[in-house]
């Protein structure tokens, strides 16, 4: 983690918008390769899981002057690996330890190995900003971040049934509560895990922060970009939402008062919860935009 940059991300119109197209066509291309993997080839899986890292990491490597450390790489490919293997083995509908279904297993280990990337991703992004973040204010972010992902794969999940109807991946009408549950755990076990190791270095290399500015979590959104700060704020929003439909299923479960009917019901909720989420930073945005072009006028 000591290769990422310290230096002023740039902020000509050039690099923002070379930036914005490369969150774009990311999200695109992951979304895409996940709303169809149970029906793929597992070599066709694996090509386009290695395309989609390759450029990731020479984008970060060339364009932002973030050297990717090799078990970041390795845990954005596990994250898809496990699934993969799982399709490829049979293992889907069947007991894999204590867990009571393989798919259990692969919404634990596969959310956790993308919070993982997410927590160094965050760690490198704020250093090249030019702030010092504590390793729990990173842990929070990349919570939100990795279990907000994990909801948008709930949604994929529900696009694949409406948009080609081939085949049936949300069973039960607590199979995506459920998959949120595991997520949640699994983001929650490796970024813990993420936290430790970056709290124990920072210790031992603490001289190599020294011209980092230091930001508590409470003036976090007013030292970002507003941009990035809107993305903060739609992601923490909807992983809030995300543990309120697993609260919904645990008291549906637990007193008997009925929540969710169909399949499909908690992903379409996710879906609109999403979209009011992501309205909400938007406003957000307009309005501190507004508010900043107010003050700098001001005589």
């Amino acid at each position: 983690m000591e290769n990422a940059a310290t230096a002023a991300v740039p902020t000509t119109w050039y690099k923002q918008a070379e930036f914005y197209f490369f969150c774009v066509v990311s999200f695109v291309g992951k979304s895409a390769l996940l709303i169809r993997l149970p029906y793929r080839e597992w070599p066709v899986n694996t090509f386009y899981t290695c395309s989609l890292l390759l450029g990731f990491y020479l984008y970060l490597r060339f364009r932002q002057g973030l050297k990717a450390p090799l078990f970041v790489v390795f845990s954005l490919a596990a994250a898809v690996a496990v699934d993969i293997l799982g399709n490829k083995f049979g293992f889907y509908g069947h007991p894999f330890g204590p867990l009571r279904d393989y798919d259990e297993f692969a919404h634990f280990a596969g959310s956790g190995f993308s919070a993982v990337a997410a927590f160094w991703l965050l760690w490198a992004g704020m250093r090249k900003l030019g702030l010092k973040l504590s390793s729990g204010t990173i842990a929070f972010l990349s919570t939100t971040v990795a279990f907000t992902y994990c909801g948008w794969y709930e949604i994929l999940e529900l696009l694949d049934e409406l948009w080609y109807g081939d085949f049936v991946r949300i069973h039960t009408w607590d199979d995506t509560p459920n998959d949120l549950f595991y997520d949640f755990l699994g983001v929650i076990a490796f970024v813990a895990a993420a936290g430790v190791v970056v709290a124990r270095r920072a210790r031992r290399r603490a001289d190599l922060d020294v011209d980092l500015r230091p930001v508590r979590l409470s003036r976090l959104l007013s030292a970002l970009p507003r941009d990035l700060a809107s993305f903060f704020v739609a992601t923490t929003l909807f992983s809030l939402c995300a543990w309120f439909e697993i609260f919904t299923m645990f008291d549906q479960m637990a007193s008997g008062r009925i929540h969710f009917v169909g399949n499909q019901d908690c992903p379409l909720r996710l879906r609109w919860e999403l979209g009011f989420c992501v309205a909400i930073a938007l406003a957000y945005s307009l309005v501190s935009n507004v508010r900043r072009r107010m003050l700098t006028t001001e005589p």
